[in-house]
This record gives structure tokens, C-alpha cells and sequence, in this order.
């Protein structure tokens, strides 16, 4: 015998809350996406996908499309056509003189990101603009000099939206800025942090997570193949001790350089085949990668921190400059301080190699073409490791400079 069985409250049924049928759907047109901060549906981006690109208004909602049954946000399609609308903008973007027209087309692009969940950050680290990425361009069309104070940096803009920078973009930047010989700016990208990680140890040394080295490279007046970089190194003996290398970074006669100081290990990749005894001092001057091969004679000088402070004798104004420093200083006697009996001799470290330089394939690969010194071979600079050291600052920073000579080295130092 089968009972009827009462129904059970909540078991009844109402057809009209039902979801619609695949049929129902067919005619049913896509919901419009919603304004930022209220219901009505926003109407500033127009969707026009029978011509070749989207159209995106500078003042796109910020919020994806409204959601309905079987309808989770925007099609694939849309989000396809809109991605290429967004590269076809960062294009023309990177090609614009007018800084602010160029902001307002980014912050357009990234409204319609948010609206389409596209990762923006990503679409300006595709290299899909003749091989780079849009970042690569904006270095190198951005105008050397800004036309005025007030005007807003449009690079700085394009970095803000592309954090984090991955390690092949930082690659990219640094590119960008050899093939403009930008110095200035390549010391500016080295404060972010993608750029030139540090250290946990340096971290904790110097207080923040960017180099806080300062290198000033310039020119030497009628020589064409001559140099002078200077480099302040913060906390440099502390440095040294704990964190056991120090990198810097910069960018003269067309070629990224890299001067390092380590703490010598066994073995040790980083001094390329030469050995050196554990816990030396040493210093390393190479090449980094896309710059082209080059002879070098160079030397690091060191000075006596009290000796900058001395008046300076007068030398024979008809003589030939004794350094590439007072050369590039048109004859000031900046090199020449009084003795006093209380400064020491200035430090002088050949660097030199019997074969050009030439740079690694790529970041990471292992360079053997290298110029290693160590500070041992040279008693005044072997003291750069003692406490009360008297060319250290008296805040611990060390200040050096690298004078150089694109030339082929001979048997006598064609700088000093």
C-alpha cells in the first residue's frame, strides 16, 4: 500500500523563481557594468567590437559588470578586445610629448584593467612593442631635460602601475637607460628596490631596502675616452664586515660598469680565475651586460679626508695636468693638497688588464672578464679595513674615485 505523504514545510516549489532556460537567455542582452559607488549602471565605456578596437573613455568605472544567472562578470571576448585596446593605447602612450594627456590615457587604462580584472602591471612588462616593453620606450623618449618643475613625470607613473618589477624589466630599464647614456636617471631607477636589492645586513646597517651609495660620473674635457667616477659608500668598513661586498652601478662612454668591493672567499666565482688569499680585501671593476668590449687603464685614488680641507699650492700653469680630475677641472689644483704632517698620501690602485673587458651574455652568467685588485697590495689602502682608519669620513663613509682611459695600457699608467 503507498501512503500519500503530507509535504513537509519548505518543500513547495514556485516555478516563477526558477532560473530561466537556456532558450530564455538567447535574447537577453549583456548587463552593463555598475558605476564605482552607486547602483545605476555606468555608461562611460563604450564597447564598440565591430570596429577594430575598443574605445575607452578617460574616466572608466572602476567596477567589473554587474553578475545575473549564468553571467559571471565580463567574456572573454570583451576581455581580449579590451587587452589589446589597452596595449594599442600604451603604444601611442609611450610616443606622446604631452605628459599630461599621456597620464590621463594611463589612468584610463588602468580604470578599464579594474573593470576587466587585467592585470596592468603586467600588460607594461610585455615586451610587445617592437620587442620591449612599453617602460623601455618611456626611457627613451623621455626628453633629457623636463620643460618645467611642475611638469609630471610620466615614467614615474608608468613604475608606479608596473610594481613589482620583475628581474627581466629591471634588465629591461637598465638597458634602456645604457642605449640613452642616461646616468643621471640610472642612478635614480637604482633606488628601487627591484633594481638593486640589498642585502637583510645592509638592510639592517643602512635603515632601508635601496643603495644609498651616490656615483657621479663625468666626462673629461678634449678626451674622448677619458672619465672620473666618485662614489660616497655609506658605512663602508661595517659594510664590508658583515654584509662582505658592496656593488656599484653606473653608466660612462656608453657602457654600464660595475665596481665592487668584497671580502675574498675560497673559492670564490666572484674574482673570475684569479685566487686571493681568504678574508682579502678586493676590489673588482667589470663590465655589465649590452655594453660593447673595451681596453681600459684606470685607477682608483683614495684621498686623506684632511686633505681636502688644505689650501693648495700653485703649479705651473703651462705644465701638463697631473690627473684626469684636474684636467676635468679645467687646471684647478684640486689634486695637489699642502702637506701638513697630519693628512696622508693619497691612495693609488692600478687597474688595468692585458685584454679588453668584455661583458657577460646576460645578468647572472658567470663573468670572467674582470680587473681584481687587492687592497693587500697596497699598504695605505690595506689600512681601509682598520678601525681609526684616517681615510674613512668621519660619518664611516668612504669617498673614492675611478679615474679611466678607454686606451690600451702600456707599461706606464697613461692617467697618473
Amino acid at each position: 500500500m503507498i501512503v500519500d505523504k503530507p509535504p513537509l514545510p519548505g518543500d513547495e516549489v514556485d516555478l516563477q523563481d526558477a532560473p530561466p532556460s537556456y532558450d530564455a537567455l538567447d535574447d537577453v542582452p549583456p548587463p552593463l557594468p555598475r558605476a564605482e559607488k552607486s547602483g545605476t549602471y555606468a555608461q562611460n565605456i563604450t564597447l564598440v567590437p565591430s570596429q577594430p578596437s575598443l574605445i575607452l573613455s578617460p574616466k572608466a568605472s572602476g567596477k567589473r559588470p554587474a553578475s545575473s544567472w549564468f553571467n559571471f562578470g565580463p567574456s572573454a571576448r570583451q576581455a581580449r578586445e579590451v587587452r589589446n585596446t589597452i596595449q594599442g593605447l600604451l603604444r601611442d602612450l609611450v610616443k606622446q610629448t604631452d605628459a599630461q594627456g599621456a597620464l590621463g590615457v594611463l589612468e584610463s587604462c588602468a580604470d578599464a584593467c579594474r573593470t576587466y580584472d587585467l592585470p596592468l602591471s603586467a600588460l607594461l612588462q610585455e615586451r610587445n612593442i617592437e620587442g620591449h616593453t612599453p617602460l623601455y620606450w618611456a626611457i627613451i623618449n623621455r626628453p633629457t631635460e623636463p620643460t618645467s618643475t611642475e611638469q609630471p613625470d610620466v615614467l614615474a607613473a608608468l613604475l608606479a602601475h608596473a610594481a613589482p618589477l620583475s628581474d627581466a624589466t629591471a634588465d629591461e630599464l637598465r638597458l634602456a637607460c645604457l642605449h640613452t647614456s642616461d646616468h643621471g636617471l640610472f642612478q635614480r631607477l637604482r633606488r628601487l628596490p627591484a633594481f638593486s636589492p640589498l642585502s637583510g645586513s645592509d638592510e639592517l646597517i643602512l635603515g632601508g631596502s635601496v643603495p644609498v651609495d651616490d656615483v657621479d660620473v663625468e666626462d673629461v674635457p678634449g678626451d674622448e675616452a677619458g672619465f672620473v667616477a666618485t662614489f660616497r659608500i655609506p658605512q663602508f668598513q661595517k659594510r664590508m664586515r658583515i654584509s662582505e661586498e658592496i656593488t656599484l652601478e653606473f653608466i660612462a662612454k656608453g657602457r654600464m660598469w660595475m665596481l665592487k668591493f668584497v671580502v675574498a672567499k675560497h673559492p670564490d666565482p666572484r674574482l673570475g680565475y684569479r685566487y686571493f688569499r681568504a678574508g682579502s680585501w678586493v676590489t673588482v671593476l667589470s663590465l655589465l651586460p649590452h655594453s660593447p668590449p673595451t681596453w681600459i687603464d684606470s685607477r682608483l685614488v683614495i684621498e686623506d679626508p684632511r686633505a681636502r680641507t688644505h689650501s693648495l699650492p700653485a703649479r705651473d700653469p703651462m705644465g701638463p695636468p697631473v690627473s684626469l680630475l684636474e684636467a676635468m677641472e679645467g687646471g684647478a689644483q684640486s689634486e695637489m693638497p699642502a702637506r701638513d704632517g697630519k693628512s696622508k698620501p693619497k691612495i693609488e690602485l692600478r687597474m688595468k688588464r692585458s685584454e679588453p673587458l668584455t661583458a657577460p651574455t646576460s645578468t647572472g652568467v658567470r663573468n670572467h672578464s674582470l680587473i681584481t685588485v687587492s687592497l693587500e697590495e697596497n699598504p695605505l689602502a690595506n689600512s681601509l679595513q682598520f678601525k681609526g682608519c684616517p681615510y674613512i669620513e668621519s660619518d664611516g663613509s668612504l669617498i673614492a674615485r675611478l679615474e679611466a682611459r678607454l686606451v690600451q695600457p702600456g707599461a706606464d699608467c697613461v692617467i697618473c
